[in-house]
């Protein structure tokens, strides 16, 4: 029988992207095998983990930085947040907006920077401590958000270990946090990048576009690898 993952779509219904196709074929491709098992958000419940082997929770084009004023927008993610505050075994990879979820549900403050639309970017990031997810210490990343997490975060501080921080647009994000206790790793980029076809923002040159690919599905994989332990 073919292992699970269970992947969490947090894109709304109405919104186009190839992000979570490129998530399943990066899966499916696994040499071990693994499958990715896709639900959207608004049908996700606590014991579909019970069969699954680690879960994903996706990007979204939602903000968690408004959940505070937005208490109708908070409780669609309810059951996520519960989750991630009382799953103890189950390995977790938290994607962009998931990465959100993941520090809100800890108490830390989710902020927005003050500047036009990020739009698709590929950045350069340093891990200051590799491990079986992120085993590359200087990786280029695709970067697409306007929410973030700050790396002076007292709560973060507190619960997680940051393992990767950048610099962009005067902002100090953290891009790789890792929990203490639990098997809860968390992503502010986007490792599953694009299918193909994709323009990034700041970037024309090919062959750091295709390292971001190659990096981010290491990562992906490497997470399929942890679940299968």
């Amino acid at each position: 029988m073919l292992k699970k993952i269970l992947l969490i779509n947090n894109y709304s219904q109405s919104t186009q992207t190839d992000r979570i196709e490129r998530i399943e074929v990066i899966i499916r491709d696994h040499p071990v095998k693994v499958v990715a098992k896709t639900i959207h958000f608004t049908e996700f419940r606590t014991e579909m983990i019970n069969d699954c082997i680690g879960i994903i929770l996706s990007g979204s084009e939602l903000n968690v930085s408004e959940f505070n004023n937005d208490e109708k927008l908070k409780a669609k993610f309810n059951s996520q947040l519960d989750l991630i505050r009382n799953n103890y075994k189950v390995p977790i990879l938290a994607i962009c907006f998931g990465f959100h979820l993941v520090a809100y549900a800890y108490g830390a403050q989710v902020s927005r920077m003050k500047i036009k639309g990020l739009g698709g970017r590929i950045i350069s990031i340093l891990i200051k401590k590799t491990d079986e997810l992120i085993t590359q210490r200087n990786i280029p990343v695709n970067a697409h958000h306007l929410d973030f997490v700050s790396p002076n975060d007292s709560d973060v501080q507190e619960k997680f270990e940051i393992r990767g921080v950048s610099r962009s647009f005067g902002y100090d994000i953290i891009q790789y946090m890792k929990h203490n206790d639990k098997p809860i790793y968390s992503v502010q980029f986007h490792p599953e990048t694009h299918l193909a076809n994709y323009t990034y923002r700041n970037q024309d040159n090919e062959e750091i576009i295709k390292e971001a690919k190659q990096y981010g599905e290491e990562i992906i994989i490497n997470f399929a690898n942890i679940c299968n332990q």
